[in-house]
């Protein structure tokens, strides 16, 4: 009789272990973080690119979407040829999984395309599709990395305002920064209680990329009464023209110069800013689907 008690005991304890475990696994969520500048040609895509790969290669599951309207190039860089991009989903021709390619070190891409003119321009509905597509991806993985399109245009603004956690690229050249403070005051004017980082792509060296982002935190703090949370700089390294050039990410190519090491700062400073736990906690990211309900509110 004791065995047989025991015996039940055991299975209730192993029934209420695996309940548990599939209730974690379903509150479960993605982290997403959208990835933008203030203008084109700071490195925005270069960057979004080799930091997705750096937390892939430290056991993160990243999805790295091309949002960048009209001008994709993600799938350039890497010298990848998608049979399907963003515009089929938009058609209704494919589900967003149909679309899903890979990449290094498994990062998973969804292509965007480029030149396409009405990508740039979405309408609401049309905006909502993608969302809704996006939304049955939560919890598959750790982050969701979206590169937008620079400045402020109607989509990307609202890409930034449902975001959680924003990270801003710019160089140390004044019209850089000049723009790149123009989206962090479009995104303190319309929205509160968000993430905001700063990475400076190209600097000299690292006393200049500490001094030009803690002026721009400062700078923030002062007329914006906002907190930018620095990530950390790029040193301008030939190296990283070369990985663009080879059509390969560069930080895989050269992991040991000094630039691939910026970007694995960039990311170990991402993860230990807003760890994913599994568990959404409050003040957290609310994942995809809370990302999706914030774009339908906007787009309304």
């Amino acid at each position: 009789m004791n065995d047989q008690a025991e015996r039940l005991r055991e299975i209730a304890l192993n029934v209420k272990q695996q309940i548990e475990t599939e209730i974690r696994q379903e509150l479960k969520v993605t982290r997403v973080i959208v990835v933008s500048s203030g203008k084109g040609g700071v490195g925005k895509s270069t960057l979004a690119l080799n930091v997705s790969i750096n937390l892939c290669i430290r056991g993160q599951r990243v999805l790295l979407m091309d949002a960048d309207m009209g001008m994709a190039n993600i799938d350039i860089m890497l010298g990848l040829v998608p049979k399907y991009n963003i515009q089929h989903v938009v058609q209704g021709k494919k589900g967003l999984k149909d679309i899903i390619i890979e990449g290094p070190e498994g990062l998973s891409i969804i292509p965007g395309s480029s030149g396409m003119v009405e990508l740039a321009n979405l309408s609401s509905s049309e905006l909502q599709k993608i969302m809704v597509e996006l939304g049955k991806l939560d919890g598959e993985y750790d982050y969701l990395v979206i590169d937008t399109g620079a400045g402020i245009s109607r989509n990307v603004l609202t890409f930034l305002l449902a975001a959680d956690d924003v990270v801003i690229i710019t160089t140390p050249e004044p019209p850089a920064l000049t723009d790149a403070y123009g989206v962090v005051k479009a995104i303190a004017r319309e929205s509160g209680g968000k993430n905001l980082y700063l990475v400076v792509n190209r600097v000299n060296d690292n006393a200049e990329g500490i001094m030009v982002a803690d002026k721009f935190r400062l700078v923030c703090s002062k007329f914006l009464d906002l907190e930018m949370k620095i990530l950390g700089h790029v040193v301008n390294d030939p190296l990283v023209g070369e990985g663009i050039r080879s059509q390969q990410a560069f930080s895989r190519m050269f992991p040991y110069n000094v630039a691939a090491k910026n970007i694995n700062d960039i990311a170990g400073n991402l993860i230990s800013a807003n760890p994913r736990t599994g568990i959404p906690s409050e003040g957290s990211s609310g994942g995809i689907r809370k990302f999706f309900r914030k774009i339908v509110d906007l787009v309304k």
